[in-house]
């Protein structure tokens, strides 16, 4: 009897343990499994082992589950995220293109005296001047263009004593008056030579007047004689032009008949008149027209003063 106790009570040990084996395999359900399925997965039938085999079974290492994430749909409740709307943004500010560069100037290929000339204010007034610089004379005549055309260039005397500014000059002195003066008349003891310029033929009765009244400076017809110059007694006045000199606002004491004539048949020198070699003084007056003018100055920078 006591051998079939422990027979029975070994046998129910080992049932024991192969029940507890068996519960430790059981399937984990698997996680692919819908959330919604309420079936349990079915349960694995017990194996009953062999005692001789249990020692020889191990122990099953538990298997890694791989849970699957499945993605979360959005509800109501779970609003889209909100994208961002672009920032305008201002166009960046025009900038100007940069101003082309002037072109050279061209080189002024003009005479140096020309440029003097066209820039002086007497050019304003006339399309004619007879320009006297020192012992230089040359005539200068205005373009259809506007641009001034050397016409003639020529040797002249002047003064003895040289040349004063018309304001400073005194009668007598023997100087001849700087500035820009009018050429008035046109005379000689001939007929015209043919200048467009008003001529006066010369007569016996010919004077230019220094006597201090409303005749002063002027010609005058007299068969007495009269305080000045007797024009007839002068072979340089066989060409002649005036020179507008102490015409407004006149001043006895600067003098009078200042003129553009032939020069002496010896020297070049005058009272203060301007002299010319009669060819060249007939060449002159074969151009003049009537409103020329006469500029007298030292020397070429003084042309911009007048």
């Amino acid at each position: 009897m006591k051998h079939k106790k422990r027979f029975f009570s070994l046998a129910f040990m080992l049932l024991l343990c192969a029940a507890l084996f068996a519960c430790s395999k059981e399937p984990v359900p698997s996680t692919e499994a819908t959330a919604g399925s309420t079936e349990a997965p079915a349960a694995s039938p017990e194996v009953q082992t062999p005692m001789s085999q249990v020692s020889e079974v191990p122990t099953p290492e538990p298997a890694e589950s791989q849970a699957v994430i499945a993605p979360v749909e959005p509800t109501a409740e779970t609003p889209a995220p909100e994208t961002e709307t672009p920032v305008e943004t201002a166009p960046p500010p025009e900038t100007e293109a940069p101003a082309e560069p002037a072109p050279p100037e061209a080189p002024d290929d003009r005479d140096p005296l020309q440029a003097a000339v066209e820039a002086c204010a007497t050019a304003e007034k006339t399309d004619q001047i007879v320009l006297a610089v020192d012992h230089a004379l040359t005539f200068w005549e205005k373009a259809e263009d506007g641009a001034w055309q050397l016409r003639m260039e020529a040797a002249c005397g002047y003064g003895k004593n040289g040349l004063v500014l018309a304001e400073e000059r005194i009668m007598g002195s023997k100087t001849t008056p700087i500035g820009a003066f009018p050429l008035t008349l046109a005379f000689g003891t001939g007929e015209n030579p043919g200048t467009d310029m008003t001529w006066r033929r010369i007569t016996e009765n010919s004077y230019w007047t220094e006597v201090e009244d409303e005749s002063f400076n002027t010609w005058v017809e007299s068969e007495t004689p009269v305080p000045g110059e007797h024009l007839i007694d002068y072979y340089q006045y066989k060409y002649a032009v005036n020179i507008g000199f102490n015409l407004e606002d006149m001043v006895y004491s600067r003098g009078s008949a200042i003129f553009l004539h032939c020069k002496s048949a010896d020297h070049w020198d005058t009272a203060g008149c301007v002299s010319l070699a009669e060819e060249d003084m007939l060449n002159l007056l074969r151009m003049l027209r009537d409103g020329a003018y006469m500029i007298i100055v030292p020397d070429a920078e003084s042309i911009g003063d007048y």
